[in-house]
């Protein structure tokens, strides 16, 4: 993950449009079009290079964000393999990233000018040039050359037919891949140290570029006519972060097998992507990366012994320098009757299909952090006003939304023994400890957000710094969560529905310090869990709750439901729920209630005002005992009631059903390990020919999951009123809803370091 305070450099302006193209070479190959071309002369590091539109298009972060990109060389167009069999694959190359979504970007010098991805017509001259001799390999080293002298060695225009191209090598794409904003690029193989190199120093100068230009590169290895233990040998020196992926071996190109261990093994495109990103943003490494992919063809095997052979006879006929290449690739292909082009271009194509994939993996991550740059800077202009200069709640509009969610954000510190240990309480014990997003409010608001109901949240959080002496204010920590919450979880928020706090010390009370500087931080809760995940002690640093503020009615009664925590102050939680349940609303708005602890939910069991406002709450069984308005009054009393089980939970819950919502009220309980128990209190209906009437009451019970792995269980019920609530809103029955709350929270359990699990979005 991209911390959010380091400065991406790859954010783009935007481009001047000029026209749009589609590379599809399903089309006919020989069509005549005049396409516009775009040069970034914004850039003036790149103003020199020539884009195709369509990839100019998905580098520029002013279109909703960037689209992942892949770079290609073109030495293995026009001089790799022979034409048409060059062009074929590059139509097959296409079909590969465009079934993910991905650009293909062909980098090649046209008359002296880079260019950046290139047209059908471009890519079908530039296949015939290397047999038609219109093309120059081309490394870092000759580019000035070739540019200054427009394509021509002798700095005069070619004068035959068709383009004079510089086809690109490893090292000289990664260059002007990276001068493109491209972070990924797929090739066959690379070039590295060649045998006997130690003495003739040949080495490649894709070895260098590695080492100083921060691109992905995926092939199948280093080229096994070269020294592979010495080119490994080489990138460690360069510092390159060097892996295979899904492989303990590093592979010999051709084979899988070398017999030679890989400095690293990656298992997939998010691995390889979080590990470049740190190289790049967080440790402010300048090297690449090379990705080994094992080819997998079944010819590739006796192709690299026929390489084995061929350089047996190198040694025995004498020959060295340039000549040297050559003879082994004739030889090899004489040797496999043309086995070797098969496997060549089956690796090349498993190459593509890996690196669509962690292309898509850094694009994504990218533009994750360019969007929380982007919030991050917009809230602290927004929402760091003077609070004096901040209008009321009641006066400023918000954005409206079907759900409201009112409670707190809370930062929670978790700590729990390691496993296989318990807790032991008055010492110090081996553990873990992680700080995650959290708050009851909060927590449910993520899960409507990810469940896709774009609820709107009202909250409050730290303002600015407060002095030395109040330990640090919490301004970057709350502003950090809201961003977290807008930009990856999708809930909504507006400047009068956040509250900021200001700092304690532009009050002059200072008898009144602690409880000042207390209300400007954002809310901190400390939780010790004990050996199975479950809570055992706590603490609350909330006194910001006191200004959390109220949504309009006008608000309110737009919305089809609005949620409580129990966090805000009482009189607030009244005001809400009478403004969300007046008769003059246009709907009907249903109220949501978690009483979030047990002292909270006494309170909340004496306020008749507000319990008749509440179709649904969300208690566990000490909650629920303690909101039955005189059915517990002491820890001890309630602990008495609880050895009743099943009677007791029926009868507290008749308790509190009757002074709920006296049209529908339903309790959702939440009982740990014996799973959850659906209340519910459903309109009198008498049947005119039995003169019978309607149970009053029903209890449905709904047993734990046998099984589930729990990894954290702080966010478990959260996530289960969050996916309840949406279940309702979807027209979901209160049964088919809790079962779906329960699928959920599951999810939960098993997220070790989040209080609400990420996958939400992907399995509901």
């Amino acid at each position: 993950m991209i911390q959010s305070n380091i400065l991406l450099n790859l954010q783009r302006q935007q481009y001047k449009r000029c026209g749009k193209l589609f590379f599809n070479l399903h089309n006919s190959i020989n069509r005549k079009a005049s396409i516009q071309r775009l040069c970034l002369s914004s850039f003036p590091s790149s103003s020199f290079l020539n884009f195709l539109p369509e990839v100019s298009d998905a580098l520029s972060s002013s279109k909703g964000g960037k689209k992942p990109v892949v770079a290609l060389e073109s030495t293995i167009i026009a001089h790799g393999m022979p034409y048409p069999t060059n062009l074929e694959l590059m139509k097959d190359l296409s079909d590969i990233f465009r079934s993910k979504e991905v650009i293909p970007a062909i980098i090649a010098i046209k008359n002296g000018v880079p260019h950046i991805g290139l047209t059908e017509e471009e890519i079908l001259d530039l296949s015939q040039s290397g047999q038609e001799g219109r093309a120059t390999k081309v490394t870092t080293r000759d580019l000035p050359f070739l540019m200054a002298s427009g394509g021509s060695k002798n700095g005069n225009s070619h004068e035959g037919k068709g383009h004079v191209w510089g086809a690109t090598t490893v090292a000289s794409t990664m260059h002007l891949a990276h001068l493109a904003g491209i972070s990924t690029f797929v090739t066959g193989g690379t070039g590295g140290v060649h045998r006997g190199g130690e003495l003739s120093l040949d080495i490649s100068s894709d070895l260098t570029e590695l080492s100083k230009t921060p691109v992905v590169v995926i092939s199948a290895g280093i080229k096994s006519i070269l020294d592979i233990q010495k080119t490994l040998e080489t990138l460690e020196t360069l510092s390159v972060p060097t892996a295979t992926y899904q492989s303990d071996e590093y592979p010999s190109f051709f084979s899988p097998h070398s017999g030679i261990q890989t400095p690293h093994r990656v298992e997939n495109a998010t691995e390889v992507a979080n590990v470049f990103l740190t190289s790049k943003y967080k440790l402010k490494l300048s090297s690449g990366m090379l990705i080994a992919v094992p080819n997998t063809h079944p010819a590739g095997q006796a192709v690299e012994n026929a390489i084995q052979e061929s350089l047996n006879e190198v040694k025995e006929l004498q020959i060295v320098g340039k000549d040297v290449t050559p003879y082994i690739l004739k030889a090899v292909s004489e040797k496999t009757k043309g086995e070797s082009l098969l496997s060549n271009i089956e690796l090349v194509k498993r190459n593509a299909k890996i690196g669509a994939d962690i292309a898509i993996a850094i694009c994504k991550e990218e533009n994750k952090f360019q969007e929380e740059e982007k919030d991050s800077n917009e809230l602290h202009s927004e929402l760091q006003e003077d609070e004096s200069n901040t209008p009321s709640p009641s006066t400023v509009s918000s954005p409206s939304s079907k759900v409201i969610v009112m409670g707190g954000i809370v930062m929670d510190l978790i700590a729990k023994p390691k496993k296989g240990l318990k807790l032991i309480l008055s010492t110090s014990n081996p553990g873990i400890c992680f700080e995650s997003d959290g708050g009851v409010g909060r927590n449910i608001a993520e899960v409507l957000g990810r469940l896709g109901a774009k609820p709107l949240l009202y909250s409050a959080i730290g303002g600015s710094s407060t002095s030395s002496s109040s330990g640090g204010g919490g301004d970057s920590i709350g502003q950090a969560m809201i961003a977290r919450l807008t930009k990856e979880c999708g809930v909504v928020v507006s400047p009068d529905s956040i509250h900021v706090a200001s700092s304690s010390k532009n009050n002059d009370d200072t008898n009144n310090t602690h409880k000042n500087i207390n209300s400007t931080r954002t809310a901190t809760y400390l939780a010790i869990l004990d050996h199975n995940s479950d809570l055992n002690v706590a603490i609350a640093d909330m006194d910001i709750f006191q200004h959390i503020p109220i949504p309009s009615t006008e608000i309110l009664q737009q919305a089809d439901a609005l949620v409580l925590d129990a966090n805000p102050p009482l009189q607030s939680l009244v005001k809400a729920a009478i403004n969300a349940t007046s008769s003059t609303s246009t709907t009907t708005t249903k109220v949501f209630l978690d009483p979030t602890s047990v002292p909270k939910a006494r309170i909340i069991g004496t306020c008749d005002e507000l319990l008749k406002c509440i179709s649904y709450a969300f208690p566990n069984l000490d909650e629920l005992l303690a909101m039955a308005d005189g059915w517990t009054d002491t820890n001890a009393e309630l602990n008495e009631a609880k050895q009743d089980g099943l009677k007791t939970i029926k009868l507290a819950s008749e308790e509190l059903l009757k002074q709920m919502d006296p049209t529908e009220a339903h309790l959702i309980i939440t009982l740990g390990c014996d799973g959850v128990m659906l209340a519910s209190k459903k309109k009198k209906e008498s049947n005119n020919n039995t003169k019978e009437k309607r149970k009053e009451f029903e209890f449905i019970h709904f047993p734990a999951k046998e099984g589930v792995n729990v990894e954290n269980s702080t966010g478990a019920g959260d996530t289960l009123c969050g996916a309840f609530i949406n279940g309702i809103l979807n027209g979901k029955s209160e049964r088919e809803s809790v079962q779906i709350g329960m699928d959920a929270a599951i999810l939960s359990l098993q997220c070790p370091d989040r209080a609400i699990s990420p996958k939400l979005g992907r399995h509901f």
